[in-house]
């Protein structure tokens, strides 16, 4: 049934009302609730619906992102999930290194802020907020040959956390949506300030999954159990210390990873995943996934192993549609499983892993 919004191509968004409520429902209070496990990790409770929920918000706030816009209008399907939008995030521009660059880490240009999420308030329930980080473009093609640095914590010295990521980070800050007025210079002090009496989820893909890691835990220092994450296709973002931080401060959160998803692997030596983390398998996938290093990434295909008929019935733009061309119902292709059988065998982050996955990409690219 159509809500009578429009995207920005002024085609209306197809958002049942189905969709709409089981967002409120889902996030009324805040909470997880138990589902995923597998060989590799113990899981924190999550239902199969939530998690697809809160990765369509992570890419609205990616379909947001205007090149040279700090403050671009909303989507009009946050609106019609019954949120609304009390602050954007910003931050200093993330420079990816072109192909071939003697430096391949990541850095930022201080000199350009640019818009990387929102805090919105549910309107079922004031109490509940959450918060949305966007990814960015050209990370997969960056990864296939980056450089990365652990540098210590400036708060927590006995960790390390990844040196480009944290750069991006630290710059955040949280903005009046309509004005761009600076509510606070750290985004998380300020999300905290607002949210405080409240719950909040914080959620984010890709780059805005390593973000929105950070975040976290600088907001449940503020909140404690207030504070609740639902992650997707997250690189590491700091060694084994670091980890185990997040795990003592942010008692309730999950990190969604696909095994044959390459940015989930990388950085290798010396850095951690989150010991919550659910890898998703073809085996048990909702879904079946084009073999192909970008398919194997997009937070709409993680959606879709997830719940399959949930992803599916999620509103999209015209410029979602490439993404879900790499989507069909399960089951997943027997060379797909057979690749994940020899990931599964070498382990998350390892040398012959990385190099299999690279190959994929090479492949894709033909």
């Amino acid at each position: 049934m159509f809500t009578g919004a429009v995207d920005q191509y002024g085609k209306p968004f197809v958002a049942c009302h189905w969709f709409t409520f089981r967002l409120q429902l889902v996030l009324f209070d805040g909470s997880i609730h138990p589902t995923i496990s597998n060989d590799h990790h113990q899981h924190a409770a999550v239902s199969m619906a939530t998690p697809v929920l809160f990765g369509f918000l992570a890419m609205f706030a990616e379909d947001m992102y205007t090149e040279g816009a700090l403050l671009p209008p909303a989507d009009p399907r946050i609106a019609a999930a019954g949120w609304d939008i009390v602050g954007y995030l910003t931050a200093n521009d993330v420079l990816i290194p072109e192909p071939g660059a003697a430096d391949r880490r990541l850095t930022v240009d201080r000199s350009q802020r640019v818009f990387y999420g929102f805090l919105a308030k549910s309107r079922m329930d004031p109490a509940s907020f959450v918060v949305a980080v966007r990814g960015t473009d050209g990370l997969v093609e960056w990864l296939i040959d980056a450089e990365f640095l652990l540098i210590k914590h400036p708060i927590y010295p006995t960790t390390q956390v990844e040196q480009g990521f944290w750069g991006v980070y630290q710059s955040m800050n949280l903005v009046d949506a309509a004005t761009g007025a600076v509510i606070n210079a750290k985004a998380a002090q300020g999300i905290a300030a607002t949210v405080v009496g409240a719950t909040v989820t914080i959620t984010g893909h890709s780059l805005g999954s390593a973000l929105a890691t950070y975040l976290t835990l600088d907001v449940a220092v503020t909140l404690g159990s207030g504070v609740t994450a639902c992650l997707f296709a997250s690189p590491r973002t700091g060694d084994a210390a670091w980890a185990a931080l997040f795990d003592k401060t942010v008692t309730n959160y999950q990190l969604y990873n696909y095994i044959l998803d390459l940015v989930t692997h990388v950085p290798g030596l010396g850095y951690a995943t989150l010991s919550k983390a659910a890898v998703l398998q073809p085996a048990t996938a909702q879904a079946n996934i084009r073999l192909d290093v970008f398919c194997n990434h997009h937070v709409i295909c993680y959606c879709a192993m997830i719940d399959y008929a949930a992803a599916m019935a999620a509103p999209t733009t015209p410029g979602d549609v490439k993404c879900e061309l790499c989507i069909s119902p399960p089951p997943m292709s027997e060379a797909t499983k057979g690749l994940a059988a020899l990931i599964n065998e070498f382990g998350i982050g390892d040398e012959k892993t990385l190099a299999m996955l690279k190959a994929l990409h090479k492949i894709s690219a033909v």
